[in-house]
């Protein structure tokens, strides 16, 4: 098969991207790679990562091919996951702590123990596969740190979650007391299902 061939192969296999290491992987030397770019059969969309010039670029797509440990949370995933309609101005990840990330993110890091907790795979705004935190997670991280959100987002974000036939309050209250935000956690969701007992 001829390197161009390879070339479409992979990228068509690969959602329209390819990194340099799996260039070379693919025996395409990086004199060929600078003729690909000249050619316009790819564009560089971030050091060392390319794209099917014909694609539409994802921005959490590339997040995520630059930084595979990269979640996206807090505003980001509330908005991916539709439980609010505010476009984040910065995209919001949560890295484990000793993860270096360098870009304008607003970066969150957290201890191995938290950080594995929750995550799903979405479609992206232009569908392509992202790693997020899943609603319950994203709920006990507002939680947990209230003052990175505005009260009219909070109420907007929690009215919409305990009105979904979605929610799983069991889930929720399990993330609660690994994240220690049990009681603060069991009150509001009392309150919320008019005094419902949801735990013996």
């Amino acid at each position: 098969m001829r390197h161009k061939e390879k070339v479409i192969e992979f990228l068509n296999n690969n959602h329209g991207y390819i990194t340099t290491a799996e260039f070379l992987t693919l025996g395409i030397s990086k004199p060929l790679i600078q003729k690909f770019l000249y050619e316009g059969l790819i564009e560089r969309v971030s050091y060392g990562l390319y794209m099917d010039n014909k694609r539409l670029k994802d921005d959490y797509f590339i997040l995520q091919k630059k930084y595979p440990l990269a979640i996206f949370s807090y505003q980001t995933a509330l908005y991916i996951l539709n439980l609010t309609n505010r476009t984040p101005i910065q995209l919001d990840i949560t890295v484990p702590r000793d993860k270096k990330v360098r870009g304008t993110y607003k970066v969150h890091r957290v201890s191995e123990n938290y950080y594995k907790i929750g995550i799903i795979e979405v479609e992206s705004p232009n569908g392509y596969p992202i790693r997020i935190y899943d609603v319950e997670r994203c709920i006990c991280d507002l939680l947990r740190t209230e003052s990175k959100f505005d009260l009219e987002l909070q109420n907007q974000v929690l009215d919409y979650y305990f009105h979904s036939k979605d929610k799983n309050l069991e889930k929720l209250l399990e993330y609660a007391e690994i994240f220690n935000i049990y009681e603060k956690v069991n009150t509001l969701v009392e309150g919320m299902v008019k005094g419902k007992k949801v735990r013996d």
